[in-house]
């Protein structure tokens, strides 16, 4: 059976999303199952990649695969290597979109920000439990 299909935008956003969780040294988006880690995701907000996304349908007609082209600002923690980084999630995002979208993956363009100092976190303060 014939028909067009169309994907979203954000479908792609987050197959790239998905795809640099994959990759070493870029920082990474925070769980929400926690206080702590609500207020770690809040913080880290400022961080997380900004992604928009251009594509081009594929046309059943003259048989074309959809394009699609990224650019994107990430953030690296200190110490990564920037070249091997970058290239590793261009080689991440390019294989998920490919194998998941069966789109082409034109290009992709990446801002690197920031680089993010690990800290070390010392244990918050507990409250004392008063008996009595």
């Amino acid at each position: 059976m014939n028909g067009k299909t169309t994907i979203n935008e954000e479908v792609f956003v987050e197959l790239a999303k998905t795809a640099m969780t994959k990759v070493v040294g870029v920082f990474p988006e925070t769980d929400t199952k926690s206080p702590l880690a609500s207020f770690a995701k809040q913080l880290a907000e400022r961080f997380i990649p900004q992604i928009i996304v251009k594509k081009t349908d594929a046309d059943p007609d003259t048989s074309t695969k959809g394009n699609v082209s990224y650019e994107m600002r990430l953030s690296l923690l200190y110490g990564a290597n920037i070249p091997e980084a970058v290239g590793k999630v261009r080689e991440a995002i390019k294989e998920e979109v490919e194998t998941i979208a069966c789109y082409e993956v034109e290009k992709i363009d990446i801002v690197v920000e920031k680089l993010i100092k690990p800290e070390k976190h010392e244990p918050a303060p507990t409250t004392p439990v008063l008996e009595g």
